[in-house]
């Protein structure tokens, strides 16, 4: 790539992006332009030129005018290149950019050169943005925006060879301490998936976690909607990246008829479509406290099919785990006033917002249940401290809620203490040791593990988060 340059003055250019350009949301990277023309950055006879070498391609010339001497070109680069810094979390990186633009009128190189790699991939010359961004990674460090434009640009081609090269850029990119977004390892782990290379995908994983990565499970669920109408992909994606994890777990699971059956006999009383009569006001507060958009959950909770959901799992699970006292309190308590008990309405509403992998809203309505002097069953528990176990920046709520709750005579079943241990299982540092020194506190409290009941929990489940959690709870 041979190149010359004069000064270039950028002089104005933030009040140029704020007078030429509107943006959909912030977090889209599909820039809008008002249909008034945009002056070239650049003023005549100041533009940077570049002339193909050896190897180039042979609009090479073209493609880099279009990105660095005009106003919309290079606009387009810098507003995507930032706005996706800040959604995947790299705000430093972001912020540096919008500096060095609107502080220091400099524009960084590696938003042209990632621009240019986007124009061919865009075009769908795979190679040619290759052969760009081995060019500048030679020259310049790359930033995670450019390494997620290639490696998507690559795994999208039909070439399959592409993938080799895709996962390379993606182990560059870890060693130089990067980590991934969710959107370039779901595309990676789509091309493996649409290439049947489940072993190898799996082989591949396991190089990431060596260099730090973890799934990111709510990124995973978010992605869906991308993948929406691949039911078969999004499945093999799901069991690569989380094959190893205790992500489900399902307290219906082995109960599927009696829950049916209940469901049924409750649907006669309460109609799906009716609205249903909470015990206390179900009309939220403004309050800042909140979990976001309570007042929408807890009215989509009186329609009638979640909370009766709701009801019939927490009935049920009761009754296997033995807690017959509360069943009666709970049963009660809806016979003496047609109600809906709120512990089940609270309940719902946590189990919503733990699907969403909500973790701080499910603890907001834990607390908000506590303050409207609703008491907590050992459900309830249950749904809260699985929810909490998902973050391990709740593990101290996750210990002192199971701690709560055995102090309350409510033992927790084995699906909530193999998730408790599954947590410890996740730290990166001492779990084992942590995860033990947590067990002696339990066993203080009479807990004793059963290992058939936690096996039948792992049932079909492998890898070094299992390995461990059976560590904690049964070596010696």
């Amino acid at each position: 790539m041979a190149s010359t340059s004069s000064a270039r003055n950028i002089k104005g250019f933030s009040r140029n992006i704020k007078a030429t350009i509107q943006v959909n949301s912030p977090h889209v990277t599909n820039v809008v332009f008002f249909d008034k023309p945009i002056p070239p950055v650049c003023k005549p006879g100041e533009e940077t030129i570049i002339g193909a070498g050896p190897g180039d391609p042979e609009d090479l010339p073209e493609v880099f005018n279009k990105v660095m001497n005009t106003g919309q070109g290079l606009i387009k680069s810098f507003i995507k290149m930032v706005d996706n810094l800040f959604t995947d979390g790299y705000n430093d990186l972001a912020t540096e950019i919008v500096n060095k633009v609107t502080e220091e009128n400099d524009m960084p190189k590696v938003v042209i050169a990632t621009g240019i790699i986007e124009e061919y991939t865009d075009a769908g010359k795979t190679k040619e943005a290759l052969h760009v961004f081995r060019i500048f990674s030679d020259l310049e460090h790359c930033n995670p925006y450019t390494y997620s434009v290639i490696i998507k640009a690559l795994v999208a081609d039909s070439d399959p060879s592409f993938l080799e090269i895709a996962k390379e850029c993606l182990m560059e990119m870890m060693g130089k301490g990067l980590q991934p977004s969710p959107s370039s390892y779901t595309a990676v782990y789509e091309a493996f998936s649409r290439q049947e290379k489940m072993e190898e995908a799996k082989q591949f994983l396991g190089e990431m976690k060596a260099k730090g990565f973890v799934a990111d499970n709510k990124a995973m669920r978010a992605m869906r909607l991308v993948l929406k109408g691949k039911g078969a992909v999004i499945k093999s994606i799901t069991d690569i990246l989380f094959s190893d994890e205790l992500e489900d777990y399902s307290d219906d699971s082995d109960d599927d008829d009696e829950i049916q059956n209940y469901s049924t006999e409750m649907e006669s009383r309460f109609p799906p479509d009716s609205c249903l009569s909470f015990s206390k006001k179900h009309v939220i507060e403004d309050d800042p406290e909140n979990p976001k958009d309570l007042q929408q959950v807890f009215d989509m909770m009186r329609k009638g099919r979640p909370v009766i959901n709701t009801f019939t799992k927490m009935i049920i699970m009761l009754k296997k785990d033995g807690f017959f006292c509360q069943v009666q309190e709970v049963l009660s308590e809806l016979e003496s006033t047609n109600k809906i008990p709120d512990v089940v309405t609270h309940t719902g509403v946590m189990g919503i917002y733990s699907k969403a992998d909500e973790v701080k809203e499910v603890l907001k309505v834990f607390m908000r249940m506590l303050s409207l002097g609703v008491a907590p069953n050992a459900y309830t528990y249950s749904v809260l401290i699985k929810a909490l176990a998902k973050d391990p920046n709740f593990l101290g709520d996750v210990k002192m809620y199971t701690l709560e709750m055995m102090d309350k005579g409510m033992r927790p079943n084995a699906r909530t203490y193999t998730a408790v241990f599954k947590a410890f299982a996740r730290l990166k540092d001492f779990k084992v040791e942590k995860g033990k020194e947590f067990l002696k506190e339990m066993k203080a409290r009479g807990f004793v593990p059963n290992k058939k009941a936690v096996m039948e929990v792992l049932k079909g489940r492998k890898g070094p988060v299992v390995k461990t959690v059976i560590s904690i709870l049964f070596a010696k």
